[in-house]
């Protein structure tokens, strides 16, 4: 279902970001037609495509799933190149709408002693974002299929 595997065992629940590094990373989705169940189908998402560290809210009353995520970044896996991307991502969902926002988002390597939390400024911004678009479409493609039906 998702190809963002949950490579990194880290123990830590993870700290929280630096005093004015909190930066948040937004994709919305919209459907013209009602989107099946999407709650349900969100959650399964999560859960068995994701994989989550922490599954930190899930509220259906709400229509929220916040979870958070640390995972090898897919694009630079391509070029051989291992770094970690630690993000929180708060989905709210409706019939026909989607909000995936990303927070407290930070990088690291393997051999990185400290996170690197992005701003606005960081230069890795547009290379991080790209992954959490694949994140995001990933969930919104997810969201798009119909449901199995049982054939009578």
């Amino acid at each position: 279902m998702s190809e963002f595997d949950n490579d990194l065992d880290n123990g830590e629940e993870g700290m929280a970001p630096p005093p004015g590094s909190e930066y948040e990373v937004v994709f919305s989705y919209h459907s013209e037609t009602q989107l099946e169940r999407a709650y349900d189908k969100a959650e399964h998402w999560v859960k068995a495509g994701v994989r989550p560290d922490k599954l930190i809210l899930c509220d259906r009353s709400l229509s929220v799933i916040n979870f958070r995520k640390v995972m090898r970044d897919p694009i630079l896996i391509q070029a051989g190149v291992t770094r970690y991307i630690d993000f929180r991502c708060s989905l709210t969902l409706s019939d026909t709408d989607v909000d995936a926002v990303f927070s407290s988002v930070c990088y690291y390597d393997t051999e990185a002693q400290d996170p690197v939390y992005i701003n606005a400024y960081d230069p890795e911004l547009s290379s991080i974002k790209e992954v959490l678009n694949q994140v995001s479409q990933n969930l919104f493609n997810y969201l798009q299929k119909p449901l199995v039906r049982d054939q009578e």
